[in-house]
């Protein structure tokens, strides 16, 4: 009985420690766990950084607050209807409009005249010779046309390029474009 009972009480003391060195255990693993985590973290903020840095570094136009002397001012534009599945846009149909370059301290812009009324207000961006333009948004404006251009600059005295108008009725229209600056 009592070797019985001396066995029981050693048992006891074994499954004790044992359960003690699972918990001493388990404590360093979690404490493994967190400073790989932290580490992890530490990564991941750094490869943000670098990525963040080489976008930079990849899109100047995203540094450009301002048009080149070349382009900045006024250019008159014509454009011309190449294809359409819209009412009110027809194949060969023209428009002549004043175009204004110019910039603020939010970006750089293009506002389209005709007739010396605001018509449009573009937002611009400039990379290597491409100009892209994207219409801002009225909400005033009930039309909901989607208007997007691109140009390229071929010499110091033109640009030339396409003009895309979609709305939301799955309208299309195509228009090319050709500027030339009005005298200065």
């Amino acid at each position: 009985m009592i070797f019985l009972l001396v066995l029981i009480v050693s048992c006891g003391q074994t499954g004790r420690n044992d359960l003690q060195d699972r918990e001493e255990q388990l404590l360093k693993k979690e404490h493994d766990f967190a400073r790989k985590e932290s580490e992890y973290d530490a990564l991941l903020a750094m490869r943000d950084s670098l990525r963040a840095e080489e976008s930079k570094r990849l899109r100047p136009d995203t540094i450009v607050q301002h048009w080149p002397d070349s382009i900045a001012g006024q250019w008159s534009s014509r454009l011309v209807c190449r294809s359409s599945n819209c009412n009110n846009y027809v194949i060969g149909d023209q428009r002549n409009e004043q175009w204004e370059f110019m910039a603020d301290a939010t970006g750089i812009y293009v506002k389209t005249y005709t007739k010396n009324k605001t018509t449009r207000l573009f937002k611009g961006s400039l990379l290597d010779n491409r100009i892209s333009l994207v219409q801002v948004q009225d909400s005033m404006d009930e039309s909901r046309a989607r208007v997007q251009m691109n140009l390229d600059l071929i010499g110091a005295k033109i640009m030339r390029g396409t003009q895309t108008i979609g709305t939301l009725g799955d309208c299309q229209a195509n228009f090319s474009i050709e500027l030339t600056p009005t005298e200065r």
